[in-house]
């Protein structure tokens, strides 16, 4: 990890009263990652399934919530990254680089010995956000579909 990485904000779990707006980030980030318009209740629903985990973060800057990460597919000694979203409003300005760098800080705390992420070669900004923490690529992946 780069200890250099300075926090634009206070990471905190998320909870229940942010599902005011946490299923429409989840949205964002369906459709911003998948292309696809995600449903608000599903969305709503897997908002609260992961707030009940303890293993979704939001990053508030000054009290406002800015940006939101998980920990997920922990293993013995590492654990996956993801669910990485900061609403369009509130890009540009450090809140994504600051809370994946502060939930991985948070999960190698834990104990984990290594955090992993998976990106989209496509996408310049969190490629770039992501090596700026101290994130190393180790392979590429493809994904194919089959036709009936």
């Amino acid at each position: 990890m780069n200890p250099d990485i300075e926090s634009a904000g206070n990471l905190r779990l998320a909870r229940e009263h942010d599902m005011a707006f946490l299923p429409y980030w989840a949205g964002g980030f369906t459709s911003d990652c998948f292309g696809t318009t995600p449903s608000i209740q599903a969305e709503a629903d897997y908002c609260r399934y992961h707030i009940s985990t303890g293993k979704l973060y939001i990053l508030e800057d000054k009290g406002t919530p800015v940006s939101m990460a998980k920990i997920n597919r922990e293993m013995r000694t590492a654990c996956g990254i993801g669910y990485v979203y900061t609403p369009p409003y509130f890009r540009n300005k450090g809140y994504a680089t600051s809370c994946v760098a502060a939930v991985s800080r948070l999960a190698l705390e834990r104990g984990f010995t290594r955090c992993v992420l998976y990106t989209d070669l496509a996408n310049p900004t969190s490629n770039s956000i992501y090596q700026k923490i101290g994130y190393k690529p180790i392979c590429d992946s493809l994904e194919i579909h089959f036709q009936p």
